[in-house]
C-alpha cells in the first residue's frame, strides 16, 4: 500500500516519541546488549545463534549452521563474514549492500537512530496496515537502497520494515515484523520477528537477554587471515 501524506506531524516529533515509547536513552546506557535468539522456518528449528551488541554501532552475531559455525560483524567501520558453507574458512568483507542490510538491525535501540551510519530518513505520510494506522518513515540507505519503517500512531513502537531492492521503491524484497513487545525497567524490545520474503515466512524468537554484561572490542575486529 501506498502511504499518503500526513499532515500535522513532522520527522522530529515522530522521532521523538517513538525513542521514549522505546526507552532509547535507558538503551544506551546499558552500553552493550547480549540476545540468544533462535530461528524457524516451518517446522524447522533453524538456526540459533548470539547477537552482541555495542554502543555506538558495533555488532557481532555468530552461530552453527550445519555444524559450522558463521560470524557476522561490524566493527564500527568495516563489516565482515565468515560463511565456511561457502567454501571459505577465512574472514571476508561484506559488499556495500550486504553491509547495509546487515546494519538495518546495528546500534542498540532503534533501528530509526542516526548511529553515524550516513543513512537519512524521511518522514512520507501514513498507512493503514494490520488493522492500525502507521506514520512511514522511509531510511535512505547509503549503498543506495530504501527501507520503510511503520510506526505505530498510538503505542509509536515500529510495527513493520519493508526493504526494498536496490532503488526500486516498486519492488519489495522482504518485510520484517516486529511483534511479541515486553517492557523490562523502562525499555520496550521485540521478543519476536517474522520475516516475510514472496511465501516464504521466517519466524525470529528472541529466548534471552542481557543487558550490560560488557564485551570487548576485539570480538568485532575483522581477523587477520
Amino acid at each position: 500500500m501506498n502511504p499518503t501524506f500526513s499532515q500535522g506531524q513532522n520527522l522530529e516529533a515522530v522521532l521523538e516519541r517513538h525513542f521514549e515509547a522505546i526507552g532509547q536513552e535507558n538503551l544506551m546506557a546499558m552500553r552493550s546488549i547480549l540476545m540468544e535468539a533462535r530461528e524457524m522456518e516451518g517446522f524447522s528449528s533453524g538456526k540459533k545463534y548470539t547477537i552482541t551488541k555495542k554502543y555506538p554501532n558495533k555488532i557481532r552475531i555468530e552461530g552453527k549452521w550445519q555444524d559450522q559455525t558463521y560470524v557476522k560483524a561490524f566493527d564500527g567501520t568495516r563489516a565482515w563474514t565468515i560463511a565456511p558453507w561457502t567454501g571459505v574458512h577465512t574472514s571476508q568483507l561484506m559488499t556495500d549492500r550486504e553491509r547495509n542490510i546487515f546494519l538495518i538491525d546495528v546500534g542498540i535501540g532503534s533501528p530509526l537512530y542516526d548511529y553515524g551510519l550516513g543513512n537519512t530518513f524521511e518522514l512520507l505520510g501514513s498507512e493503514r496496515a494490520d488493522d492500525a494506522n502507521h506514520y512511514v518513515i522511509r531510511a535512505s540507505m547509503t549503498s543506495g537502497f530504501y527501507v520503510d519503517y511503520l510506526v505505530n500512531k498510538k503505542d509509536y513502537l515500529i510495527h513493520l520494515a519493508r526493504v526494498y531492492e536496490e532503488e526500486d521503491v516498486d519492488k519489495v524484497a522482504y518485510e520484517v515484523i516486529y511483534k511479541n513487545y515486553k517492557n523490562l525497567g523502562g525499555v520496550s524490545i521485540p521478543f519476536g520477528f517474522e520475516r516475510r520474503m514472496e511465501r516464504r515466512v521466517t519466524s525470529i524468537v528472541i529466548d534471552d537477554i542481557v543487558f550490560g554484561q560488557g564485551a570487548p572490542n576485539s570480538i568485532f575486529n575483522k581477523p587477520e587471515n
